[in-house]
């Protein structure tokens, strides 16, 4: 019999963190593949297959095995890149490539991380790349695809961003009055985001679904 499999790229990232351990105690998958450019310490749990890769030549197809869900986890800023080409390397060509690599396996469903207000005609450097990444992942001819555009992210990360932290105090304080088409623009955690993006797996409805930020904590949990 074949194996049930969900592959997750990006699993050492703030949501990716989340998300691992809520992959492995899920009985909807048996095997989880962590696709990195370099070994992870997930290597060594039960469950785990690490393959780790050149992204721009995304391995073969997995014998034997059906490939339940795709998660795309990546993420990272211009500053952390070291220039506009890189940043988009990894937040825009990457998901693509991804998207379409879980095309070619048969993969039921892509659940991809964006941004709340992400436009492929925003001035913003930022929210442009997502909303080219959006286009190229809707178009990867996957049968599900869950794209999910979370607002700033609260919760640990290994990487200080002082505009996330600043951004996350000053909500705190205006949340409250953040109702109606405000919400979307609430924090949300890296632990909902990870809950909803297992939920959208289970789903599995067919067509392109864009999450707003203010619609994933209903799906989490």
């Amino acid at each position: 019999m074949s194996k049930r499999v969900a592959v997750i790229a990006g699993a050492t990232g703030a949501i990716g963190r989340q998300l691992v351990p809520l992959l492995l105690a899920s009985t909807s998958y048996d095997k989880i593949v962590v696709l990195h450019h370099r070994p992870t310490r997930y290597a060594r749990l039960a469950k785990v297959e690490e393959r780790v890769v050149d992204f721009a030549r995304l391995p073969s197809p997995l014998p034997g095995e059906d490939v339940e869900a795709v998660f795309c986890c990546v993420g990272t800023t211009q500053r952390k890149a070291g220039s506009t080409a890189a940043f988009q390397a990894v937040d825009r060509d990457l998901p693509i490539a991804l998207a379409r690599w879980a095309a070619d396996q048969n993969a039921t469903t892509f659940v991809g991380i964006s941004s709340v207000d992400a436009s492929a005609k925003s001035r913003s450097i930022y929210l442009k790349t997502k909303g080219e990444m959006e286009a190229g992942v809707a178009g990867a001819g996957l049968r599900s695809t869950y794209i999910l555009r979370p607002s700033l992210l609260a919760g640990e990360r290994d990487e200080y961003r002082l505009a996330e932290r600043i951004g996350n105090r000053v909500l705190a304080v205006i949340e409250p009055v953040m109702v109606g088409p405000a919400r979307k623009y609430r924090a949300i955690h890296t632990k909902t985001v990870a809950e909803a993006m297992l939920a959208c797996a289970r789903q599995a409805a067919p067509g392109v679904h864009i999450i707003e930020s203010d619609a994933i904590a209903g799906l989490a949990g």
